[in-house]
């Protein structure tokens, strides 16, 4: 074996441990980009779907409920809390497992996230 050949397979094996090297990385980037996103994509997902629940049942709740008693003796201040508790509890049945720990995990009290999305939802009902 000459010079030349020994600094040529030298060469040839810096370069491959280097390419496996970069390779390797660029796949774990890879990978971890692809999981975060996914992850970002599935959070989307969940609280799209809770907040739809949401206007679901406020508007089954109005429909069904605040509709047939409004401006009549019967719309007072504990038939307004009824109806409240009433979607309340519906959502808290609808809402799955991971969409209540998600909310819970991201925004604290879970009740309080669902009062404020009613009345989140009741404002863009009245407009």
């Amino acid at each position: 074996m000459n010079a030349q050949t020994i600094l040529f397979d030298t060469l040839i094996t810096i370069i491959s441990t280097l390419l496996t090297a970069l390779s390797s990385w660029l796949l774990i980037k890879l990978k971890n980009y692809l999981s975060t996103k996914t992850k970002n994509q599935q959070v989307q997902a969940l609280l799209s779907k809770a907040v739809a629940t949401v206007s679901t049942v406020v508007k089954a709740t109005y429909q069904t409920y605040v509709e047939a008693i409004k401006g009549t003796e019967a719309w007072t201040l504990e038939s307004q809390k009824h109806a409240l508790h009433q979607a309340t509890k519906v959502i808290q049945e609808e809402l799955s497992t991971e969409a209540k720990k998600l909310i819970q995990s991201n925004f604290g009290d879970l009740n309080i996230w669902i009062k404020t999305q009613i009345e989140s939802t009741l404002y863009d009902l009245k407009k």
